[in-house]
């Protein structure tokens, strides 16, 4: 049994497809969920679900992607060990985000009871994410689990949605279907691991261990990004309430889709911009970047008020002016996220942490005082002025 040396282009294909059809049907999930759970239902779903996705990616990004680079050196008899000792390191992960997590709860709860139960529901999905092995299995180029635990999962929540949530009063079963989809594909990924390199393992040789602390840096920058995309639905659920955040969540959701489909593309550049040829390949990137996501925004603009009319129930009246207010953050962050990787690329992250800090403090400020004073418009602008600088900063760190 070998390992490859590259990824096929028909399995990267096969990968990407999963991925892209993965995010199609959250795409619906969220419309469903949107229009079943009404307004204030969906504010509660949105802030908790942003609370839980926060931890999670703020913990696990940097050992995510040592994992992908670290598995892609393994024979296939030091998988499993690796596995072993990888799931032990996810596991204090995983308990400490369900500490975090059962926190937060107790804080939220105070405000809305609903909002402390569904994220203490959320925050049960951690445990089985100790199990989590997609980047062990892109290091590997296994690509068949990878799309099967993009699509499956998916349909296993899909499927458990339209079964559990009918209406404003299945807030819990909601916040339920998110965590039982979790578990059972982190499951399901486990048994492929197990199956195919828990038999062939060496116990003769040590297992690798897990050194993370050249990715702590790199983890710590990721999670002072994403307070910056995440802080305006928590500002907005403490400060105007359930409703104001259902709204602002809906435009956030249809915002943040369309970028990732914009920007499919943009992190396979990584190893680009860290070859002597980066530099030209970063500068090249920049303007279809920019063009591509103006047209989304653009087009987001001109049709909101239709896009709303046909996604939304009528409790999401005005969605569309807030989706209008934040249309063009689509513009600004592929320009970031290619800035970033060039950051990364060129190992500039420590120099770039204190202005990434100091432009997290200004959106972090810019989005309160626009939520108080126009709520959930308010909260949209506040995220695109925040946009605005950190990809500024970000673009001139990248030269």
């Amino acid at each position: 049994m070998k390992l490859r040396s590259s990824w096929p282009l028909s399995e990267l294909a096969f990968v990407w497809g999963g991925n892209i059809l993965s995010k199609v049907m959250m795409f619906f999930a969220t419309i469903y969920l949107a229009n079943r759970l009404e307004v204030e239902g969906f504010g509660i779903f949105s802030t908790a679900f942003a609370v839980t996705n926060y931890i999670s990616l703020a913990l696990f990004t940097g050992l995510d992607s040592l994992t992908t680079r670290e598995s892609a050196k393994l024979s296939p008899e030091t998988v499993w060990p690796f596995a072993k000792e990888l799931f032990h390191v996810r596991r204090k992960l995983a308990n400490l985000a369900v500490i975090l997590t059962a926190l937060i709860a107790l804080y939220m709860g105070k405000e809305s009871r609903d909002a402390g139960f569904a994220l203490i529901l959320f925050g049960l999905g951690f445990i089985p994410l100790q199990f989590y092995t997609v980047n062990l299995f892109y290091g590997l180029e296994w690509s068949w689990p990878i799309a099967a635990y993009f699509v499956g999962g998916r349909l296993v929540y899909l499927a458990l949605l339209f079964i559990l949530v009918k209406g404003s009063s299945n807030l819990m079963a909601a916040a339920g279907a998110f965590t039982a989809a979790i578990a059972i594909e982190n499951i399901f990924l486990f048994l492929c691991l197990f199956l195919r390199y828990g038999k062939i393992s060496d116990r003769s040789r040590p297992a690798p261990k897990i050194n993370i602390r050249p990715v702590l840096l790199l983890t710590l920058a990721s999670a002072l990004i994403l307070l910056h995309e995440n802080a305006p639905q928590f500002l907005i659920f403490f400060l105007k309430g359930e409703e104001e955040a259902g709204l602002y969540a809906s435009s956030f959701r249809l915002i943040y889709t369309a970028v990732t489909f914009a920007n499919l593309g943009g992190f396979v550049f990584l190893a680009r911009f860290s070859k002597e040829t980066g530099e030209g390949t970063y500068k090249r990137s920049l303007l279809p970047a920019l063009v591509l996501g103006l047209l989304f925004a653009v087009a987001g603009y001109f049709f909101a008020e239709l896009i709303y009319s046909f996604l939304f129930s009528q409790s999401y009246a005005g969605g569309a002016l807030v989706l209008k207010a934040g249309i063009f953050q689509m513009a600004l962050v592929p320009l970031r996220v290619l800035a970033w990787q060039r950051v990364i690329a060129k190992e500039k992250v420590k120099s770039a942490l204190l202005p990434l800090i100091l432009g997290v403090l200004f959106s972090i400020g810019i989005s309160t005082y626009m939520i108080c004073a126009t709520g959930a418009v308010g909260a949209a602008r506040g995220l695109f002025c925040g946009e605005a600088a950190i990809t500024a900063l970000m673009l001139i760190l990248a030269k």
